[in-house]
């Protein structure tokens, strides 16, 4: 029997690889699993990554081989939060060239009903499959992720995006990404340390602000959470919008300086109850898996995407579905007031967490799938 390989083709932002890189990384040791990382394109996916109109969608996209029993799958992980595609305009949270050509196509947040109404999505339904959500993590294999400090994208034939709406902005800037994620991302076991830590906040709410116009219905109706959070004398809240730029005058009264992660997410460890809402696109957001890994209870707006989650885990509907801003505040005033329910939501969140939606949780799923594709 052959030693089962994994190559990574080194096309993403690692804020966006690292924890299924982690993952892998994690069954190097239990399924003796090999792991290359490469920065060169495979050949079969060379025509796909190398279109113009899609490039710019790169910088989310987890591209990967597997081999094993001298077989071979090609995989990508889509990260991006968008659940459709506009094929015309090339936008979307969908790389369709990519779907075309990989064995299979992971998606962060999936949502069938939208496949299934969607022909561009719908004829490769059997090969687009849900996967966890993440979170930006300290990559393992440190060394070959470097080699992208001194070895542009330009030089392997592609030009990726370097952010949303962001196109590529030469070497400088994508080797300024590549190092602030390089250094400043925690290890998974230094995150999860804070799951011990002392909680002396009932509810946090801390939220970024976005400017543009198409955005202030969603900001609006977190503003309002905020209000409300704030009228409450009898708990302890963190709440407040942080921006890198001034916030309107309406909202300046619930302004919060920046969060770097490590400040964040000792914050979010010392909270009883998370208010969780969702992305701007409508998505399930890295918040919600740093909440159920940290063991948080949450108050929340629906999980829109991956819905066999809910299915699998019952305890998170009474979590998630709070679409009005007065029932959102109410249950998390609730569950505030309730210890007991708060503690158990907590320890089902984090056993929910470990048992499938960990990296290396993450990571076995996929391969199971791989094998019986």
């Amino acid at each position: 029997m052959n030693v089962p390989q994994l190559t990574f083709y080194d096309c993403s932002r690692v804020y966006y690889s690292s924890y299924y890189l982690d993952g892998f990384y994690a069954l190097k040791k239990t399924k003796n699993l090999q792991i290359t990382i490469t920065p060169f394109l495979p050949a079969r996916l060379k025509a796909a990554l190398q279109n113009e109109n899609w490039q710019h969608l790169l910088f989310a996209m987890v591209l990967f081989k597997f081999q094993s029993d001298n077989k071979e799958w090609f995989f990508c992980i889509d990260t991006h939060d968008a659940n459709s595609v506009d094929a015309k305009n090339h936008t979307g949270g969908y790389h369709l060239p990519l779907l075309q050509q990989v064995d299979a196509y992971f998606k962060v947040n999936y949502n069938p009903e939208v496949i299934a109404r969607t022909p561009a999505l719908e004829s490769f339904g059997n090969k687009i499959l849900g996967i966890a959500q993440f979170f930006p993590l300290n990559p393992p294999l440190f060394g070959p992720l470097s080699l992208k400090l001194i070895c542009p994208s330009t030089w392997f034939g592609y030009v990726p995006g370097l952010n949303y709406n962001q196109p590529y902005d030469g070497y400088l800037s994508e080797a300024k990404y590549r190092l602030r994620d390089l250094k400043n991302f925690l290890t998974l076991q230094q995150i999860l340390a804070y799951r011990n830590i002392p909680k002396d906040i009932d509810i946090f709410y801390v939220t970024s602000y976005r400017h543009q116009p198409r955005h202030e219905t969603v900001m609006q109706r977190r503003y309002q959470v905020m209000q409300k959070l704030a009228a409450i004398d009898t708990l302890k809240t963190v709440i407040g919008f942080t921006s890198y730029f001034p916030l309107p005058e309406k909202y300046a009264g619930v302004s919060h300086q920046r969060l770097n992660q490590l400040e964040y997410l000792e914050t979010l460890a010392r909270s009883r109850i998370v208010i969780y809402t969702q992305g701007i696109e409508g998505c399930i957001s890295s918040k919600f898996s740093l909440a159920m890994a940290l063991g948080a209870a949450v108050a929340g707006e629906p999980l829109a995407n991956n819905p066999q989650m809910l299915t699998a885990y019952p305890h998170l509907n009474e979590q998630f579905g709070y679409t009005d801003p007065d029932e959102l505040v109410n249950q998390a005033i609730r569950l505030a007031n309730d210890p007991d329910k708060t503690q158990t939501l907590g320890t089902l969140n984090t056993a929910m967490f470990d048992n499938a939606l960990a990296p290396s949780q993450t990571a076995e799923y996929v391969l199971q799938l791989l094998v019986k594709i």
